[in-house]
């Protein structure tokens, strides 16, 4: 399938890129402006995503119920998320409707209305979705608030009870006339669509926005942390973060094969010695975050409380036997998954406007599918090797929640890290091993 994006910066600032998609009905609409909760303020931590909900709530021309109505009547759907970094208005609509959707888009994110009752109802409702405590919310900002202390990547983007509380329709006002300007903005869409057409929309919705000044990513530094969430439960959770940011591109590249050989899929090698082969938990895994530009991969087991000291040292193993271990059978199914991966995503516009964006936000411009393609399938089983290699020999963040007894020492996972012996214990033989 040939891919066919183009991306054109207009004079305020704006990129527009569409992704050709021939014979899809429908189109994807992404609206995001590169900003989030790490360009906020301590004090103000919350306010990107307090001023998303608010967008929904009118514009100084249509209520809130006739936004929601119009995109009714299209037969569409509309919603928005903030990150760390981003903020994404996200619409599917038929393609007639394109047109329209982007006046009301463009609306909703030029002139909310911030009206004083809103903004407290607002806040009652983010205190609704607050979902400090759950187990992810907790292992993320746990994670970073040690990797990256006294950094604005620390903080949720859900923001703080007390700073939520204190924002004010003037904060927003303000935040709103720095972060929602045409160099902060890409314009994604994904459809049957020509791209000269969509410029012209484009123009029409939101040629009234300011140029402004581009937020880019704050400076961050990382500085390899710990800590133990205590707990009375009989189940664990070991999680270890490793900043893979400086990596050059075809190291990087590398890691990521690498990392899906470790724990990218049901059938990765954390999964077999973990679970098939010791019956030790019921999930492992291996994937990498990129957040405002830091890339991090994390490694994470979850099981009995009492199992955490061998967990661990499996862990740690595996990492090492799969970077100086690989097979070519390894990388071969890892270059196709990540073949298949790319393929697949190009069935769902969404996606495809994701990708968009995550080049823009990234690189600055539209990566070449071809190219990246060429880029895997050209990767070694040596630099693949090499590049697990490099990541254990990285300092890791690593943070636990359960039981402190059973925990294995901090600073003894680091030594095993490092090369010192590993002792594994008896293996049990799971479905897997009764097969091979």
């Amino acid at each position: 399938m040939k891919i066919v994006r183009s991306h054109t910066t207009l004079e305020n600032g704006i990129e527009v890129v569409t992704d050709y998609a021939p014979n899809f009905q429908s189109v994807a609409v992404s609206v995001s402006f590169r900003i989030g909760s790490v360009h906020e303020p301590d004090e103000k931590s919350g306010i990107s995503h307090l001023l998303e909900h608010l967008v929904f709530r009118g514009s100084k021309n249509r209520t809130g119920e006739e936004i929601q109505a119009a995109f009714s009547e299209f037969g569409g759907y509309i919603n928005a998320e903030t990150d760390e970094d981003s903020t994404n208005f996200v619409a599917r609509i038929l393609k007639d409707d394109l047109a329209d959707s982007l006046q009301i888009i463009a609306d909703m994110v030029i002139n909310p209305r911030l009206d004083e009752d809103d903004i407290r109802l607002e806040k009652q409702i983010i205190e609704q979705e607050n979902c400090r405590g759950c187990y992810n919310c907790t292992m993320r900002d746990a994670f970073y608030a040690q990797a990256f202390p006294n950094q604005s990547i620390r903080n949720p983007v859900i923001g703080y009870e007390d700073t939520v509380e204190a924002l004010t329709k003037k904060d927003l006002q303000e935040y709103h006339r720095l972060a929602y300007v045409g160099k902060n903005l890409t314009v994604a869409i994904c459809g049957d669509i020509d791209h000269e057409t969509i410029i012209t929309y484009v123009q029409a919705a939101f040629g009234n926005i300011p140029t402004g000044q581009a937020a880019g990513y704050p400076r961050f530094t990382y500085s390899p942390g710990e800590l133990l969430l205590g707990s009375n439960s009989d189940r664990s959770t070991l999680r270890f973060g490793f900043p893979l940011t400086d990596f050059p591109l075809r190291q990087a590249r590398a890691a990521i094969l690498y990392y899906d050989i470790l724990g990218g899929h049901g059938q990765s090698k954390l999964m077999y010695e973990l679970r098939e082969k010791r019956g030790l938990v019921y999930g492992a895994w291996a994937d990498e975050y990129n957040c405002a530009g830091q890339t991090i991969l994390f490694v994470e087991a979850s099981g009995e409380a009492k199992n955490m000291p061998e967990i661990s040292d499996v862990m740690i193993q595996t990492m090492i036997n799969t970077a100086r271990n690989l097979q070519d059978r390894d990388l071969e199914l890892a270059k196709k998954r990540a073949h298949s991966g790319m393929l697949m995503s190009l069935d769902d516009v969404f996606e495809r406007c994701k990708a968009i964006q995550a080049d823009i936000s990234d690189q600055g411009r539209l990566y070449d599918w071809k190219k990246r393609y060429d880029e895997y399938q050209s990767l070694t089983l040596d630099e693949v090797g090499k590049a697990g290699e490099e990541i254990i020999k990285l300092e890791p963040t690593i943070i636990a929640s359960g039981s402190m007894r059973n925990m294995p020492k901090f600073a003894e996972i680091r030594a095993k890290l490092k090369g010192k012996d590993i002792s594994l214990g008896e293996q049990k033989q799971g479905l897997w091993g009764l097969l091979k």
